[in-house]
């Protein structure tokens, strides 16, 4: 039979098993447990500190009790191993066979009181058999003999490599688990024996004769008036403690025995038990009415003891149905909060519990075998519903945090870089809440958390949107004014003119509240200040860009010529000294050239209405030309 068990399934039945042991292996001891599948096969690893001494025998007790009742787990055959904790190697191993069949009609033969008992083919179905493999592994062992252990660690390994663990705190034990392994071969006569739970009641009852010695009649005469006034109250004072006439206390017990077990098997629901209850209580109150110094009270308490001892048993019963009832009733509602989700896990763990401590072999253990799959299934709804709760509040939580680190910095930004971080961190959040279901614990809070981000977030984009404008205007104009004193420094003042302007546009550009807003104030006057000056260079030299490019191709030829400098209005050109040797040796080619480089100066000098000089390559004066 192949079985397919999901991850969470896996990780459901290892926190059911862990609780188990927990609870019912003394001396308050931790466990970790965890289950994988490996080749259609149920593996369940179980850990414990090395500290700590374990009956392993017990532990595979109360994981196969366990076992038994996780119908949706079962495979055919399952493996146990216990293992210390931060040791690759399980030191113990214990093998379940489950033989998984088909529901059968006809469950097995009837006593003659009505009682269904099982056949030995039927009770196979429900039972299993198993061994156990201990090995110790000595820690200093230089050469171990190879055991199953050794071939199987690196399967186990794998097995369990992804599975999660839990640490669990310490737990009071409640009962110790007694072997679970029945003999199959038990005769039915024996059984049924067994299952009568008032063999050991004695119904027999003794009747002691009066013997009276008569007075004389005169005695007899004057006591005659007296026996008459007590002779009613005492008959019926003999009557009730059972010394004279019938015993009606301990008929009707005897009644109600005879009838038990007709009763057990019309019982099948909570209701049903309930009823049978009260009836035996009522029982045991009436047969409690019969006093000590009765004949009849050890038989009596007998009976009694045996109602009481049933009574008990129905009640473990009633309890757990009523816890998973409770649990139940809770579940129909929708939770509000997620302590209250975990109150319901809470009930529907311990309801589980209660339910899976009723052994097979219980008179009302059909009753709980139908009941616990749903309830099982119930307890896995919860928990998956408590773990998606807490992934949507968690996410809440995130997108909190990120709302009041915006909020915090909001508080503080000033440049457009802090303001894109705030808007950032509001959308986030934002991002984060409006993935959060309607039907969730924590949409309230989310609608709120929406309700206080978004109008936030607007106001911090808006302002980083202003405050990035403002920025850009501000370099803009740092770059424009730069520009503008180097057109300054190199006289051409029409150009130096359009750059200040330019400068003092994108100065006054920048908007008020805004990061730079005071440090562009401060510069429009510096700017303002700027432009006039080169204005009014403007206006008194004009614009000198022609000149200068005239004069550089002047100077330019085969051999560079002269150099210039403009000055004070006036345009100063010196000779190289190879030019002035040239013309110093009376070359006639360069004399020439001298009267047309003349000619082109006094043209220059003409346009720019500026004086030109020029000087040999010792500084002295060669020619001065002024414009008309």
């Amino acid at each position: 039979m192949k079985a397919t068990i999901q991850k969470e399934d896996l990780q459901h039945l290892g926190n059911i098993l862990q609780e188990r042991l927990v609870a019912q292996v003394p001396d308050r001891q931790e466990f970790q447990v965890k289950c994988a599948m490996k080749n259609d096969e149920l593996m369940i690893l179980t850990e414990h500190p090395s500290e700590v001494i374990v009956n392993t025998q017990q532990v595979f007790e109360v994981l196969e009790q366990a076992l038994q009742w996780q119908f949706n787990y079962q495979t055919e055959q399952v493996q146990l191993f216990l293992r210390k904790v931060g040791e690759k190697r399980p030191y113990s191993r214990h093998t379940l066979y489950f033989q998984i069949s088909a529901p059968q009609t006809d469950m097995g033969n009837k006593t003659e009181n009505g009682f269904e008992m099982p056949t030995i083919e039927a009770e196979r179905d429900i039972n299993y058999t198993s061994e156990r493999d201990t090995l110790i592994i000595p820690a200093d062992s230089e050469n171990p003999r190879p055991s199953f252990l050794d071939i199987e660690e690196e399967a186990i390994e794998d097995s369990f490599a992804s599975s999660s663990s839990t640490s669990f705190g310490d737990y009071s034990s409640t009962d110790t688990i007694s072997s679970l392994d029945e003999d199959e071969s038990e005769p039915i006569e024996e059984t049924e024996e067994k299952f009568d739970p008032f063999a050991n009641v004695a119904v027999k009852s003794k009747k002691k004769g009066l013997s009276i010695s008569l007075p004389p009649l005169p005695v007899v005469i004057g006591t005659a008036v007296v026996i008459a006034l007590v002779s009613g109250s005492a008959a019926f004072f003999l009557h009730h403690g059972c010394v004279i006439g019938e015993c009606k206390e301990l008929q009707t017990g005897q009644q109600f025995k005879n009838e038990y077990p007709q009763q057990v098997k019309r019982t099948n629901s909570g209701a049903d038990l309930l009823t049978l209850q009260k009836q035996l209580d009522q029982v045991v109150e009436d047969i409690q009415k019969i006093p000590q110094w009765s004949p009849r009270y050890q038989e009596s308490q007998l009976l009694a003891n045996s109602f009481s001892e049933q009574s008990t048993k129905i009640k473990t019963v009633i309890t757990a149905l009523e816890a998973a009832e409770s649990a139940q009733k809770t579940s129909q509602t929708p939770p509000k909060n997620l302590d209250e989700l975990r109150n319901r896990q809470t009930l529907w763990r311990q309801a589980i519990l209660s339910l899976e401590i009723i052994k097979p072999d219980h008179e009302f253990y059909g009753i709980v075998r139908t009941n616990l799959p749903t309830y099982q299934n119930s307890f896995k709804s919860i928990n998956q519903q408590l773990t998606q709760e807490e992934t949507w509040l968690q996410k809440i939580a995130t997108a909190k945090t990120a709302g009041e680190a915006a909020t915090k910095l909001q508080a503080t930004a000033k440049s457009a870089p802090e303001w894109q971080k705030v808007a950032s961190n509001f959308q986030t959040a934002i991002n984060i809440l409006k993935v959060i279901p309607v039907d969730s614990l924590g949409i309230e809070d989310a609608r709120k958390l929406l309700g206080e981000y978004e109008p936030k977030n607007v106001v911090a984009r808006d302002r980083a949107k202003k405050e990035q404008i403002a920025a850009t205007s501000y370099q803009q104009a740092i770059r424009a004014a730069n520009q503008a004193k180097v057109y300054d420094n190199q006289k051409q003042w029409q150009a130096a003119v359009k750059s200040w302007e330019q400068a003092l546009q994108n100065a006054k550009q920048v908007s008020e509240n805004t990061f730079y807003f005071n440090q562009a104030k401060s510069l429009v006057e510096t700017y303002n200040a700027s432009l006039q000056q080169s204005q009014q260079q403007y206006e008194i030299y004009g614009d000198l860009t022609s000149t200068r490019n005239e004069l550089n191709n002047t100077c330019k030829n085969t051999i560079k010529i002269c150099t210039y400098t403009i000055e004070n209005q006036e345009i100063k050109v010196r000779l190289t000294p190879e030019y002035d040797r040239l013309f110093q040796a009376n070359n006639r080619e360069i004399q020439g050239h001298f009267q047309r480089l003349q000619e082109v100066l006094k043209v220059i000098s003409q346009n720019a209405q500026m004086p030109v000089y020029i000087y040999n390559s010792q500084g002295q004066e060669r020619y001065m030309r002024k414009p008309l």
